[in-house]
Parts: C-alpha cells; sequence; structure tokens
C-alpha cells in the first residue's frame, strides 16, 4: 500500500468542434462602414485607428493589474498556482489565489469584510444567491457561444458564471481488478438494474475480494452528492424533479412513499454492506479510499469523475478504470444514466473589483478558453472535461473518458439546481444513515421537512 497523501493535485462536454487559437481579450472590433466621401472615409479612417489605439492601450493597461481568486477545489490548488504564473507571464496580471472548501460561507465573509475575491470559483446556489446584487454579468462574454449559454449558471437571462468543468457522479470502477476475478471482458451496461449488480458483488466475492465497495464518509459526498440521486433520477428531466419539490411543499406527496427514494436507497443498502469501510464507516479515509480503487482492493467506488487526481496516485499503470451508473431496480427513464453536468462556475465580483480587476478577470477566463497553454491548464493540469466545444484536446484520464462517452451518447441526467443549504440541512442525516443510526424514514422525514420550506 502506497503512503496516503493529504494534499492532491485534481481533478467535467468537450465535444467535436473547430479549435480556436490564440488569446482573446473579450473586446469587441467595431467594423466601419464604408464612407460615401473620401473625407468621410478619411474621418472613418481615423476613428477605427483610434479605436485601434485604444484596444492596445486596454490590453497593455492590464500590466501590473493584480486580482485575487477564491478556489473551492482544494485539490486544484497547486494547478490553479501553476496557470496564475503562466497567465502572468503571458498578460502581466498578478493573481492571488485562496483555497476554500466552503465556497458559501467564504464568500459570505469577505463580502461581510468588504474584500470579496475579483474571481470566484464556486457552486451553482453560490451564483445564485448573490447573482444580482453582487456579480457581474457575463452574457456579451466571446465564449458564452461555445458552451457558455448551455452550461453556464443564468439568472432572469442573464449569465453570471462561467462553467468551469462538466462532472459526473456515479461508480467509478477498476476493469482490470473486476475482469481478473470473473474472467471476461467487464461491460458496466450489463449491471443497470440493482438485480444484476449484487449478481456481481456476489460473484466478486467469492472470487475472494472481500469488500468490492468503498463509501467515502464526507458530508460533501455522502450529504451532498448522493441524495441527489433521488432527485436527478426522478424521470432524468430537472422539471420533474422540481415538481417533486412542489409536491412535497404542497403536502401531496412524500420522500418515504417515492418510487425512486426507495430504490436508490435499496441500493445504497446493499453498498452499505460490501463497504470496505463498513467497522466504521464515519472513519472513512479518502485517500485510502483512492487507493483501494486504484489498486485493486475493492471494484466500485461511489463518486465522482473528480476524483482522478487523487486515485492516480496510487495508479501504475497496469489497471484500467472507468465510471458507470448508479444501478437500480425499477423502470425508471433514468436507468443507465450518470448525473453529469457543470458542475463548478467561475463568477466575477461587481461591488469592490475595478474596472480594470474585472477585465483582468475575464481575460483569464478568455485565456483558459481560447489559448493554447490555458486550454492545456484545464485539460492536462486541472483534469477536467471542460464545458466548452472549441476545446478538442485528448482527455487524460479513464474517468474523463468515461464522462464523455455518456455526454456523447446523451445518456445523462439533467443537472438540478438545489438550495445553498441543502448540504448543511441535510448532510449530517446521511451520515448517521451511513452510520447505521437511523432508518431511511427518518432520512426521507428530514428530506420532507427541508423541502417543505424551500
Amino acid at each position: 500500500m502506497k503512503l496516503r497523501r493529504f494534499a492532491a493535485l485534481s481533478m467535467a462536454m468537450a465535444m467535436a468542434a473547430t479549435t480556436a487559437a490564440g488569446c482573446s481579450s473579450g473586446q469587441k472590433t467595431t467594423e466601419t462602414t464604408a464612407a460615401e466621401t473620401s473625407s468621410e472615409a478619411a474621418s472613418s479612417e481615423a476613428a477605427s485607428s483610434e479605436a485601434e489605439s485604444k484596444d492596445e492601450q486596454a490590453g497593455a493597461s492590464l500590466e501590473g493589474v493584480k486580482i485575487t481568486m477564491m478556489n473551492s477545489k482544494p485539490e486544484l490548488e497547486d494547478a490553479f498556482n501553476e496557470a496564475a504564473k503562466e497567465f502572468q507571464d503571458a498578460t502581466g496580471v498578478e493573481m492571488e489565489i485562496y483555497t476554500t472548501d466552503k465556497p458559501g460561507e467564504a464568500i459570505a465573509q469577505k463580502y461581510a469584510a468588504g474584500d470579496p475575491a475579483t474571481l470566484m470559483l464556486c457552486d451553482y446556489p453560490n451564483v445564485m444567491d448573490i447573482a444580482a446584487e453582487k456579480l457581474l454579468d457575463l452574457s456579451d462574454e466571446k465564449w458564452v457561444a461555445d458552451g457558455g449559454d448551455a452550461l453556464g449558471a443564468k439568472l432572469d437571462g442573464k449569465l453570471y458564471g462561467f462553467p468551469f468543468c462538466v462532472e459526473a457522479f456515479g461508480l467509478l470502477y477498476n476493469k482490470t481488478a473486476i475482469e481478473n476475478i470473473i474472467g471476461k471482458e467487464f461491460n458496466p451496461d450489463d449491471y443497470q438494474t440493482l438485480d444484476e449488480f449484487k449478481t456481481l458483488l456476489d460473484e466478486l466475492k467469492a472470487g475472494g475480494m472481500e469488500t468490492p465497495v468503498i463509501l467515502n464518509s464526507e458530508d460533501w459526498s455522502i450529504g451532498q452528492h448522493f441524495i441527489q440521486y433521488t432527485y436527478k433520477m426522478q424521470t432524468g428531466k430537472k422539471e420533474d424533479a422540481q415538481k417533486l419539490f412542489e409536491d412535497v411543499k404542497a403536502g401531496n406527496a412524500t420522500f418515504e412513499d417515492n418510487a425512486v427514494f426507495n430504490a436508490v436507497f435499496d441500493t445504497l443498502d446493499v453498498l452499505i454492506d460490501d463497504n470496505i469501510n463498513k467497522a466504521d464507516p464515519l472513519a472513512a479515509d479518502y485517500d485510502l479510499n483512492a487507493s483501494y480503487l486504484a489498486e485493486g482492493e475493492a471494484a466500485f467506488w461511489l463518486n465522482g469523475s473528480f476524483a482522478w487526481p487523487d486515485t492516480k496516485e496510487y495508479v501504475d499503470g497496469s489497471m484500467e478504470y472507468g465510471i458507470m451508473a448508479y444501478p437500480v431496480n425499477g423502470d425508471f427513464p433514468s436507468v443507465g444514466k450518470i448525473n453529469a453536468n457543470a458542475t463548478k462556475f467561475f463568477a466575477i465580483d461587481n461591488v469592490k473589483a475595478t474596472p480594470e480587476q474585472q477585465e483582468a478577470a475575464k481575460e483569464f477566463l478568455n485565456w483558459l478558453v481560447y489559448d493554447e497553454a490555458g486550454q492545456k491548464v484545464l485539460v492536462e493540469k486541472c483534469e477536467i472535461v471542460p464545458a466548452f466545444t472549441n476545446i478538442t484536446l485528448d482527455l487524460t484520464n479513464d474517468f474523463n473518458k468515461g464522462v464523455k462517452s455518456y455526454v456523447d451518447q446523451g445518456r445523462t441526467n439533467e443537472y438540478v439546481p438545489i438550495p445553498s443549504d441543502h448540504r448543511s440541512s441535510l448532510a449530517a442525516y446521511m451520515q448517521k444513515y451511513l452510520a447505521g443510526e437511523i432508518d431511511r424514514t427518518e432520512v426521507a422525514k428530514q428530506m420532507d421537512e427541508f423541502w417543505k420550506t424551500h
């Protein structure tokens, strides 16, 4: 077993399109209309020259501009620090980065102190909470047409969040370890139902893998990502999940009586029984969990594609990996699909940031999308699936390749927005369920209570 690593460099819809080269400042070039007279033409030419000169001055004015960035993906801290240096070398903009795993709290504290970050990498609810009052409208940026409109965070027709990555949640698997036991090629599509999946688990256990499943204990994992299966798998459509919330709030439905809720928890109960951390589930160590999957001590890890940077610390190149849909029994249209969507968004402050700082922040976003060095930051250093259609670099790891395969096939459940206090309100109950301290009836009750007030 390799030594546990305490800090990992991390981490999702790269689709074929034309690769755009060069770095864009996001400024628009104005075309002048042909003049009808020579004097008008001369005037037009002078105006155009003056505009170009101003554009050049504006570009040059970024030299020495200092901005701050809040990073809410701790596993990308090293990658972002490297990116900041590259960006400064290219543009002269100095970027100071601080990292948090609780973006909502950090944003609130920074605004209360009058010192918000210029650029904030945050979750969808964080953007929605402060969009109209505190964030810059990014609707006119060039990248909006290259994936930003489809996947960006919007409110009242305005776009406030730049989609940083496409990530997916499902069962990560060690293909090689599974095949070494079952003696045939592993095809995840053969195990889309719980009954099929249980048969596979039994086969793995009979072949010597005593505990084939890995479960995390972190509140963001078991208490936030997992619960969303009960929303996204209703039908795979956002509006149907939102109708469920409305019905619960109106007293016309309960989670306890919801077929998808129970199917999702039926599968979780099986995973809990075969959890490698079953003896003390709340003491599970994330880095050790990554090593269990990477080295084949277990076959399946309930997690997301963002776990690759942690996993690769233990990868020696002798095994293949992938991601598969969460298996459930039931005739639901969401069966066989993964939960994949833009999961993190860059937003720009519109309260304290100066116009120069805002331009520098917008330049960084354009650099990520259109500059070759910026694209490599996303795909090779951050190891994510970019949200932008013009980025066609080859993906770097098995998890991301699996995500792209599902996306390309249209086998994804839609994103379901949730309130920013969802995690703080419900995660502790899921941790208690994982530990066997409460039953699913209590979890359902707490979910009912939450949605009745939102």
